[in-house]
């Protein structure tokens, strides 16, 4: 999310002043547990984008995304299978342990360092060419150097979603 620190706190708050049945999860999640999403196991998407989900995903599904997390565990408990494409070795492990911990067997973590700073050649990085499969969802996710690499993300997004399938794309 692009902006100061005041910025994206006012996009915050402004969200739950229009969406007042967040404000709970949202203060159990984040002040009084202080807990992460990757503790929670969730993605960090907006609520209703959680709770589509949930309604939305299947056991026979496939999940692709491009950055992992609390999403990654989340997926797993609800889908057949999940890539999870990442280029940050130390979160990397840090997933990878919390996939462990948990005896997560569905999901295939992937590290492709990519310094997105410098996006000189993504078209042809391991990174976006790790998405191969056709899947069900598809996650463009990632950190705010993604600016000029997203859009390219997308399109191969757009060429490996299954026919009824959907991408979600997070800021």
């Amino acid at each position: 999310m692009h902006g100061t620190v005041a910025q994206k706190l006012g996009r915050v708050l402004t969200n739950l002043i229009t969406h007042p049945q967040y404000i709970p999860r949202c203060l159990t999640h984040n002040i009084i547990n202080g807990r992460t999403p990757l503790d929670l196991e969730i993605p960090w998407f907006s609520y209703a984008a959680i709770d589509f989900l949930k309604g939305y995903l299947d056991k026979d599904m496939t999940v692709c995304e491009y950055g992992s997390g609390g999403s990654t565990l989340f997926f797993a408990s609800r889908v057949k299978s999940v890539v999870s494409i990442e280029d940050n070795a130390t979160w990397y492990e840090l997933v990878s342990r919390r996939l462990e911990e948990k005896s997560v067997q569905n999901v295939r973590l992937r590290l492709y360092p990519f310094d997105f700073k410098n996006p000189a050649g993504f078209e042809n990085s391991e990174y976006l060419q790790a998405l191969e499969e056709k899947c069900d969802v598809i996650v463009v996710d990632g950190s705010e150097e993604w600016d000029l690499v997203r859009r390219v993300c997308f399109a191969r997004a757009e060429e490996r979603v299954k026919p009824g399938g959907i991408i979600v794309v997070d800021d």
